[in-house]
């Protein structure tokens, strides 16, 4: 599998088990497997401009096990994708969420990495999140 085709793929399943471990359908081992899509130096820019880290990343994931509602819903849509050098893939994607009836979407950039340990053989350099009014 290419390196955008690794980084799309890790996109799509990394949401799949937010839905799992948000709804507290996801084991702990899933959520270790996860955490390591994470490079330990990954930024992520939330919609808000605030920046966090891994470590925040995860404590963010960590603590919202079992916080969502069963019927949470998150539909990933993939936009666009590019490889940037030979180990580096830029993916921009709409994320809808649906929570207790309420919708949200708003639109990523990721930038990956290869990384032949992490579960689809790439992590996650940086995320920036930008909300769309819907």
């Amino acid at each position: 599998m290419d390196l955008i085709a690794r980084a799309q793929a890790e996109v799509i399943n990394r949401h799949d088990f937010f839905v799992e471990w948000f709804t507290g359908r996801a084991t702990e081992a899933d959520l270790q497997t996860s955490i390591r899509a994470f490079a330990p130096d990954m930024v992520m820019i939330e919609p808000d401009s605030n920046t966090i880290s891994t470590d925040e990343i995860v404590g963010m994931i960590t603590s919202a096990r079992g916080k969502r509602p069963a019927d949470f819903e998150i539909r990933v849509e993939l936009i666009a994708a590019r490889q940037i050098s030979d180990d580096v893939a830029l993916v921009i994607y709409d994320e809808h969420q649906v929570i207790d009836g309420q919708k949200s979407a708003r639109r990523s950039s990721a930038l990956f990495s290869a990384d032949p340990d992490a579960p689809e053989g790439v992590v996650w350099r940086q995320l920036q999140e930008t909300w769309i009014t819907t």
